[in-house]
């Protein structure tokens, strides 16, 4: 009985070692210690900025008017809820932080697109183009009502932020992925991100 339960214990520490081990990737590799402060001064220290400035590492931009899209990954996340905590004045946990490096196995992109009709943006829709393969999306958000934008009355004069997230099954989180947002009419704009540099 003594030997079965030490063999149990034994391959149980292996498979455990063996999961720890395995390579990370670096858009999603939980950050270290040092990088978790880091986040968290980021947030606090920044919690004055818009939060187009204050996504700047994270995204690419294609110029006012035009449009950007941000990568939600585990440090920009908890960078965000930093912020948000600052912002409110509030405490920023232990728990706080677990579930902010808790985004699990996808990819998060925010991307703000500008038309103008109100509803120009439900009718939105993405995909991630990596090495000639099309992914779809999980999830996705798009509002039914969009924002007066800055160029208000005139063109564009509505803007909209939508989210979509795409599972990493098939994604190669160490190259260069490409995620498009797609117009009504097919259109698509693309907006390239190098995983392999992404904090």
């Amino acid at each position: 009985m003594t030997k079965k339960l030490f063999l149990q214990t034994s391959i149980f520490c292996l498979i455990l070692c063996l999961l720890v081990l395995k390579p990370a990737h670096a858009v999603l590799s939980k950050p270290t210690p040092e990088q978790i402060q880091e986040a968290i001064e980021y947030g606090q220290k920044n919690k004055n900025l818009d939060i187009a400035a204050f996504s700047k590492p994270w995204t690419i931009s294609l110029g006012k008017g035009q449009g950007s899209a941000s990568l939600f990954t585990p440090y920009h996340n908890l960078a965000y809820k930093a912020r948000k905590a600052a912002v409110e004045r509030r405490e920023f946990t232990n728990q706080n932080i677990m579930e902010a490096l808790d985004i699990g196995n996808i990819l998060t992109f925010s991307v703000t697109v500008y038309g103008d009709q109100y509803d120009f943006a439900m009718r939105h829709s993405a995909k991630i183009y990596q090495r000639e393969e099309a992914i779809q999306p999980e999830f996705e958000f798009t509002p039914e009502i969009a924002d007066a934008s800055e160029f208000w009355p005139n063109s564009p004069s509505h803007t909209a932020r939508l989210v979509f997230k795409f599972p990493v099954k098939d994604i190669d989180l160490n190259a260069l992925v490409t995620f498009v947002i797609v117009a009504p009419g097919g259109e698509e704009t693309p907006f390239n991100f190098d995983l392999s540099k992404m904090k």
